[in-house]
Formats: C-alpha cells, sequence, structure tokens
C-alpha cells in the first residue's frame, strides 16, 4: 500500500480544465467493479489527509499545514478492496480564499462519487453547509432528461479537527432546522434532496486519543457501504469511465453544461448495448447453417428470434428503456441482413431444377366415320377415326417445390389414328375360343331327368367378338346357323363358376329385368345358360375368355350409345361367319 501514490486527474491551466494524462490512464485501466469515493469541502480542512488514511498510507495524497491550497482540481488513487477498486479523488477546496474556485471539480462530484465525503474545517457550521450548497449548485450545469437519473449517493459528513461534542444525529438536526430566511431553507431542503441516505462522522485533532479510532471508523465505513458506480443499470468500466471524464471536461469547456444523456449514451449505448449486439450478431452469424442444397425448412432454423431473447435477457435490468429500444433494433436490423442473405441464398438454391418430366398430348385434326372392317361379327359397325397432332413440352420441378412449370407445348411432326370408340381397338386382341360343352337344356322335363345325368347335350361353342355361340352336330356339319347367341354388346351378362359342379360355369343377365331382345336363344329374359366343359382347367379357361369378352362388350355399348342399335343387330351367326382358326 505503500506504494500507493496520487496522480493527477483534473487540472487547470490559464483557469481551462484538461484531463490529466496520467489520471485518465490509471482510470482507464481499471477492471472489475469501480467504487468511486470523491472528498469535498472546506479548503485547508484536511481532505488529502483524511483520503490518505482511506488508502492506508498517508502520504497517498500530498497533504500540508500552510495557508495554501495543496490539491489543485483532483488527483486519484485507486485501491484494491476485495475484488472491487476504490476509487479515491481528492478535490481543491470550495471556500479557500486562495484557491480558484472551480464548478467542474463539483461536476465531478456530482457526477463520479458514490460516495461524497464532505470535509468541514473545526465545526458544522452554517458556512460548512453553505459551502456544500455550493457543491450541489453545480447540478444547474447537468442538463437531464426524464430517462436520465444521477447515480444515487450518500453523503458522509466529517468535521475534521473537531474539538466540540457532536451526536451522531448533528447533521440531521441541522438539516431539521426550521428558518424564515428562504435561503438558509432552500440550502437544507436540496441537501435532504440530493442525499437521501446520509451519515455523520467527527474526527479530533491529530494526536488526541481518540484519533486513529475515529479515522478508523470512517474508513471501516467507507469501505463497507462502497458502492459500485452505475449509470442506468451499466456498471461503469475503467475504460468507459475515462471515456465519460473526457467527454464531461469537453461538454463544459464548450458549452459549460453537461449533457448527461450523451453521457448515458456513451456508457450504456455504446459502451454496453453496442457491444452486445455486436456479440449476439457474431453468435448468430456462426449459428447460420451452411447452405449447400435448397433447404425447405429453413424458416426454423432462423436465430433472430432467439438472439433477440438472449439481448431483452441480458439488458433486463437496464433503466433507459429509449437507449434499449434503439439497440434492439440495431441488433434486430444486423440479424435480419444475415438472414436474407441466406434467405437470398435459399431462394437460388430452391429455384434450380429438381427434375423434369416430359409430357406428351394429341390435338385432334380431324374426324370420320369408317368400318371396323375385317372378317369378323363386327366388321360392319360404324365407328369414329380421328386424327391427332402430337405434340409435347417439358415440365420443370423446382427444388423449392409449389407448382411445376410448364414450358410451351410444340408440336412433334407426327400424327397418330385413333377410333374414338377405342373399345374397338382392341377387337383383334381378343382372345378366342372354341370346343365342345355340354349345354344343361331348359327344358323342364329334361331339369327331372338332370337328377339322372342324362339332361346334357353336347354343344360345339364359339367365342368370338364380343359373342357366344353355341352349335349342334348339324351346324356344325353343314357351316349352318347357331342354336343360340348371346350378343355381350346388346346382352348384359356375368359369369361365374357353378357352385354345383367345378367343372361347369353359368352365364346369366346383369340386370335386373334380364336379357335385353332374347331373341337369339331360348326361354325367357332371365333364364341363365350352364355349360359344363368336364375338366376343371378348361372350365377356367372359357371362364376367363368369356368374362373379357363381356368386359369389352360393356364398354363398347357404353362408347357408342344410341348408335348401338343401328349398328350391332341381335342374331344367330352361321358357322362359315366365325374364324376357322379358332383354337379348340
Amino acid at each position: 500500500m505503500a506504494a500507493l501514490k496520487a496522480k493527477p486527474l483534473l487540472k487547470f491551466a490559464d483557469e481551462s480544465a484538461l484531463l490529466a494524462p496520467e489520471g485518465a490512464e490509471l482510470v482507464r485501466e481499471l477492471t472489475g467493479r469501480i467504487c468511486p469515493v470523491i472528498f469535498v469541502g472546506d479548503g485547508r480542512a484536511g481532505k488529502s489527509y483524511l483520503a490518505s488514511c482511506l488508502v492506508g498510507t498517508e502520504d497517498a495524497f500530498v497533504s500540508s499545514d500552510s495557508a495554501e491550497s495543496v490539491t489543485e482540481g483532483i488527483d486519484a488513487v485507486a485501491v484494491p478492496v476485495d475484488g472491487d477498486t476504490l476509487l479515491i479523488l481528492d478535490c481543491e477546496g470550495g471556500n479557500n480564499a486562495m484557491a480558484a474556485i472551480r464548478s467542474l471539480v463539483n461536476v465531478f462530484g456530482l457526477l463520479l462519487g458514490s460516495q461524497v465525503v464532505f470535509v468541514a474545517n473545526g465545526m458544522a457550521t452554517e458556512q460548512a453547509l453553505q459551502t456544500l450548497g455550493v457543491s450541489l449548485a453545480a447540478r444547474s450545469l447537468l442538463r437531464l432528461d426524464e430517462s436520465c437519473k444521477l447515480p444515487e449517493q450518500e453523503l458522509v459528513f466529517v468535521v475534521n479537527k473537531n474539538t466540540l461534542r457532536y451526536e451522531g444525529s448533528a447533521l440531521e438536526k441541522i438539516l431539521q432546522q426550521q428558518f424564515d430566511d428562504p435561503g438558509r431553507q432552500e440550502l437544507r431542503d436540496t441537501v435532504r434532496e440530493c442525499f437521501p441516505d446520509r451519515s455523520f462522522f467527527t474526527v479530533p485533532l491529530m494526536g488526541m486519543p481518540t484519533f486513529d479510532e475515529s479515522v478508523s471508523a470512517l474508513r471501516s465505513h467507507l469501505v463497507a457501504r462502497r458502492k459500485p458506480l452505475e449509470m442506468g443499470g451499466v456498471h461503469v468500466t475503467g475504460r468507459h469511465l475515462a471515456g465519460v471524464m473526457e467527454l464531461v471536461v469537453a461538454e463544459v469547456r464548450k458549452s459549460q453544461q453537461v449533457n448527461v444523456p450523451s453521457m448515458n449514451r456513451y456508457v450504456i449505448y455504446e459502451g454496453f448495448l453496442v457491444p452486445l449486439t455486436q456479440d449476439l450478431t457474431e453468435f448468430a452469424q456462426s449459428q447460420l447453417p451452411e447452405l449447400s442444397d435448397y433447404d425447405p425448412r429453413l424458416e426454423e432454423r432462423s436465430p433472430i428470434e432467439g438472439s433477440l431473447n438472449r439481448f431483452d435477457q441480458a439488458c433486463s435490468h437496464l433503466t433507459c428503456e429509449a437507449l434499449k429500444r434503439e439497440a434492439r433494433q440495431l441488433l434486430s436490423s444486423k440479424l435480419w441482413d444475415l438472414w436474407s442473405w441466406l434467405e437470398a441464398k435459399n431462394e437460388v438454391l430452391g429455384n434450380e431444377i429438381r427434375d423434369s418430366v416430359q409430357e406428351t398430348r394429341e390435338i385432334e385434326i380431324s374426324n370420320a366415320k369408317a368400318l371396323v372392317g375385317g372378317a369378323g361379327l363386327l366388321r360392319e359397325v360404324v365407328v369414329t377415326k380421328q386424327l391427332f397432332r402430337e405434340e409435347g413440352r417439358a415440365v420443370l420441378h423446382r427444388k423449392k417445390g409449389g407448382n411445376p412449370e410448364c414450358l410451351p407445348w410444340k408440336s412433334l411432326g407426327t400424327t397418330v389414328t385413333r377410333t374414338k370408340e377405342f373399345a374397338f381397338d382392341s377387337l383383334p386382341a381378343l382372345p378366342k375360343l372354341r370346343g365342345s360343352l355340354l349345354k344343361t337344356s331348359p327344358n323342364r322335363l329334361r331339369a327331372m331327368l338332370r337328377l339322372l345325368g342324362v339332361d346334357q347335350q353336347p354343344r360345339v361353342c364359339v367365342v368370338q367378338d364380343g359373342h357366344f355361340m353355341w352349335f349342334d352336330d348339324e351346324g356344325v356339319s353343314t357351316k349352318g346357323q347357331a342354336k343360340g347367341c348371346i350378343n355381350f354388346l346388346v346382352h348384359r351378362a356375368q359369369i361365374r363358376k357353378d357352385v354345383a359342379a367345378e367343372t361347369a360355369f353359368v352365364i346369366s343377365p346383369a340386370e335386373p329385368h334380364g336379357w335385353r331382345e332374347p331373341s337369339s336363344f331360348t326361354g325367357d329374359a332371365r333364364r341363365s345358360f350352364c355349360f359344363d366343359a368336364c375338366d376343371v382347367e378348361t372350365c377356367t379357361q372359357w371362364v376367363e375368355t368369356i368374362a373379357e369378352h363381356i368386359r369389352f362388350g360393356n364398354l363398347a355399348a357404353e362408347q357408342m350409345g344410341a348408335a348401338l342399335g343401328w349398328h350391332v343387330k341381335v342374331q344367330k351367326p352361321m358357322l362359315s361367319q366365325l374364324d376357322s382358326d379358332i383354337q379348340v
């Protein structure tokens, strides 16, 4: 502690204030919480000596018993205390007739001291109180607004070189006195208003029995009640405090006023909020995803909301709402700049083509009526032949999704002919079948003989062109007319295997009212036809083939509509009309 020596902080040259480089550097290098204690009061009252006692060494500040002022301006010493730093500021006397009264010294005390130690010389007099009032008068140099408040300060009123007996409540009694003199009353009101927290100490003449005890009590009080300097809820760092001092000196030299909002802006906004926004912006930037391909869920990875929440938490203790709003807007703007760039990149990636599909279509050029032709049973049926031009286009699917992008249709330079009733296009490919089956007669007598197994009639059956026909031996030998025919274009039919015989199948009407135009076979409109193939595999082949012709007949009838009756007749074909190479 003996090595601690005061350094000049605020000095004057030709009554012009300047911040001494040595003291400014001392303040700038301070770390941790800074607790400023500023000594003001009567000139030649022993302030420097008491300040040295607080440091712990008697010669930390220069002191003398001469009549001339020893301290000019402000000197400073920094003392570490339990992780904090006591920044002790020794100010020149305010009532020394031989010292220039410089209001800037008092401004420093009002702005920068969390503890203000006022030292009165010998006794607590009205003159001492007026000297304190002169210091408080420097408030007129401070320009405040609703968002800015001066730091909370404790007034420690010390009567040094005391020879009188004072009670601990002496200061309160002095301040509570009532006077008709408005000036004296206003002085007391001002002290109470500026310093809600007040303490009173006395220190006897050096060498008196209680001197060391009194100095120790004062020092213990100041150390125990130390308070870190804050502005708007932000602990002021050494770098910021030095900057504030430079700002105060510059503003007083320029306009004889100190703009406290500007000072708060320097400490809170530039010293705390701006670095906070920079840190959060850098952290958010480090969290941005690396995009090598389109990310459809990019919005879910935005760091903006989380960063703003972290900002709100980090500065929830600040009291200057206007500065917080300004800094939050700054942070939001920076974050959106980062995110907008990433969104733009994602948009570029999303517009890349994921795949391309080729589509074709047919545009009708002309149509004409024509016969189905060929040698089959439906050769005289008239259908519509359509001529189409073939066109193609590319359909683009982008990575970001959305509706596909269709390029214009272009002609492929080819044409194709289609049958409007396209069921007839499948006619040549329909399977044909011919073979011998045993047909069950509908005759009631023969039905009775079924029990004896003598009711089955051998028939040659043919499936061709949507028709199922059966012939007897005479018809086969003479290539004559069929005994019966089911035309699946006219007769809506259904087929199933016979539940009573696994080698037999049954053809029955599919419509509730039965067969339409049942003139090509015997029996009524609701008659079912049963045929036995005498073999399970052969029966299955007949069922599958007939079922395919039924489907053809249904589709062809649907597509022809009313024209069906004009072109498709119900008849019993001749065997000579059928293909001779049908599979047996």
